[in-house]
């Protein structure tokens, strides 16, 4: 069975956290703070700052593009092109899923090597002596006149 390594399940955990914190400061916009003066009894409220929320949000979307990575690994997550390393860094999914992976991974491999020029196979046909036409090879009457090959 496949584990996976520190690095990755480090950086999924630093994408949840920034998620997390990002969350934070995205809802903090909505409640506004009370803050006291010298007289306990007035309060006066002051405005939330936008800026949290833009920076929370922003904070989100990072978290969720690093954990992203460190769920899939950087060839699974479509940040690295390479087929041979998003095999393997999918290998603990496909293992999970019941190897439905390999199966689609090899039915693209099928279609491109269904896209290459098959081997001809050698067709004979015999010319009927009535009519001219070509009848397959194991014709014992021509499928055009009904003559005797």
């Amino acid at each position: 069975m496949s584990k996976i390594s520190k690095e990755r399940k480090v950086t999924y955990y630093i994408g949840m956290g920034l998620m997390i914190i990002g969350f934070l400061l995205f809802i903090s916009v909505f409640f506004q703070v009370a803050s006291f003066t010298n007289d306990p009894f007035s309060m006066t409220n002051t405005e939330p700052s936008f800026s949290n929320a833009i920076f929370g949000f922003i904070l989100i979307a990072i978290g969720g593009i690093v954990s992203n990575v460190g769920a899939k690994g950087a060839a699974g997550s479509g940040m690295i092109l390479d087929p041979d390393q998003a095999r393997e860094d999918l290998k603990p999914f496909n293992e999970a899923k019941g190897q439905m992976l390999n199966d689609v991974i090899s039915n693209i491999d099928v279609a491109n090597n269904l896209a290459k020029p098959a081997e001809e196979k050698e067709v004979i046909k015999i010319k009927c002596r009535s009519c001219g036409t070509l009848n397959e090879e194991d014709a014992k009457f021509c499928k055009d006149c009904g003559e005797t090959l």
